[in-house]
């Protein structure tokens, strides 16, 4: 019998985790040189933190073809001043990239 994934069938899929986790995102978003070009989509009120470590929420771990683990990920970036003005929902997130949040 050929496999069928749960989401190509009409039953419910597994819950989620809910898991409270680190993410590194200097391990997710490893820094690269800067873009010199105009930006089509500025952030309001600034720059993004877009290093270091942030909260999220695992909701379920993915496996991708070729062995590695990928966690579906909730979590939050926020500007310079500790706004939030970006929320990532079920993203996948390497998991070298993930670590677990007491």
């Amino acid at each position: 019998m050929p496999y069928k994934p749960w989401s190509s069938t009409t039953a419910a899929p597994p819950p989620p985790l809910d898991k409270p986790v680190w993410i590194d995102l200097d391990a997710f978003w490893p820094p690269d040189e800067p873009i010199t070009g105009p930006v089509a989509d500025p952030v309001p009120g600034g720059l993004l933190k877009a290093t270091g470590r942030v909260p999220g929420v695992l909701k379920r771990w993915a496996r991708s073809t070729d062995g590695r683990w990928f966690g579906r990920v909730d979590y939050t970036i926020t500007d310079a001043y500790g706004a939030d003005v970006a929320e990532h929902v079920s993203v996948l997130v390497p998991a070298h990239a993930l670590q677990p949040r007491g």
